[in-house]
């Protein structure tokens, strides 16, 4: 009589097996993780290319470039800058097909309540959030309705570039800075509200009356746009917010400047205010006393802030001229002021 075998996997050839797929798939894993990444890259240059397109547009229409905001006194805003504290991002809305958001208020009103501002800022607009970014709401700005119940207001990551903080590589002079200045010092995450002017050299200027060709550094040389959609950034107000009047200043919220001491990606690599703080002083370690105050601090009041992203290895830039182009964080920081100055000379021959 004939025994019959019945053959299989021995227990050491199934745990082989087993190895052999972990090893697959952590070998696959990084490369569709790199994947994923390359495809929200593209969508976020997408999602600048439409708010370059729609800022030319705005130009296009009114002749101008949208402001950062408007700070005047009450009644006496130019109707070009109307509404009051409603930043660029408020002013792109009928150029970028988001009129059904943009009807919800009267934009040619001397200023936005804010309650009017709190309406819209509970409506999400994609192209305004990187998506590399899981985080979609602000930071700051918290709002309740009627009944007392919180009511969830969105972010932007993409912000005007208000200019450069720092001495122009082309003349060795300071760049220009805004008259109101700031005097905030609060801590919010890895980063803190700082002391100073704002830039005012850049292409989003508070109660700016800019056109493209105020811009004669060229508009292929020129940002106009950039991102802060790093993680933990936490100084996200509501998309709609310009500045805000307060005791403290006037803080510059939709636009930043980029400062001679603060490359790209700089802030997602904090974790505290202190190691930013003293990272921000002079090589010799003496503390900065150009006419700026900045301090060493990050971002924001006085509009400057930490353009960085949670892209590898750069950040998106939107130029002048309506196209995107990605920055590595390894850039010289003279470079990137040089970029962010509509008008410094910098790129003229011999630099």
């Amino acid at each position: 009589m004939r025994t019959r075998t019945i053959s299989g996997f021995t227990l050491v050839e199934l745990l082989v097996v087993i190895a052999v797929i972990g090893v697959l798939i952590a070998l696959l894993l990084p490369a569709v993780q790199a994947a994923r990444e390359a495809a929200r890259r593209v969508s976020c240059t997408n999602n600048l290319k439409q708010l370059g397109i729609a800022v030319h547009n705005h130009h296009d229409t009114k002749g101008l470039l949208p402001p950062e905001c408007a700070y005047t006194p009450t009644g006496q805003t130019p109707s070009e800058l109307r509404p009051q504290t409603a930043c660029w991002r408020v002013r792109l809305l009928p150029f970028a097909e988001q009129t059904a958001t943009a009807d919800l208020v009267n934009l040619n009103q001397d200023t936005l309540t804010d309650d009017e501002r709190n309406t819209m800022g509970s409506k999400k607009i994609t192209f305004f959030l990187c998506p590399s970014t899981s985080k979609d709401e602000c930071d700051l700005g918290s709002w309740v309705d009627d009944v007392g119940m919180p009511v969830k207001k969105y972010a932007a990551h993409y912000y005007g570039v208000a200019g450069a903080l720092g001495k122009n590589p082309a003349t060795d002079e300071y760049y220009p800075v805004g008259k109101l200045q700031t005097n905030y010092s609060i801590s919010m995450g890895p980063m803190t509200i700082a002391v100073g002017p704002h830039a005012d050299s850049g292409c989003t200027a508070l109660n700016g009356l800019l056109t493209l060709a105020s811009v004669t550094d060229g508009t292929s040389n020129t940002f106009l746009i950039g991102e802060i959609s790093w993680d933990n950034y936490g100084g996200h107000y509501d998309w709609t917010r310009g500045t805000m009047n307060s005791m403290a200043g006037i803080p510059m919220v939709s636009a930043k400047g980029i400062a001679y001491n603060l490359p790209l990606n700089y802030g997602k690599t904090k974790e505290d205010n202190t190691t930013v703080s003293m990272s921000f002083n002079k090589p010799d370690g003496t503390e900065d006393t150009s006419p700026y105050g900045i301090r060493g601090q990050l971002t924001a009041g006085h509009g400057v802030g930490c353009f960085g992203s949670n892209h590898s290895g750069g950040v998106n830039f939107v130029y002048a001229d309506g196209s995107v182009h990605f920055f590595s964080e390894t850039a010289d920081c003279n470079v990137l002021m040089g970029a962010a100055s509509k008008d410094g000379g910098e790129n003229s021959p011999g630099m």
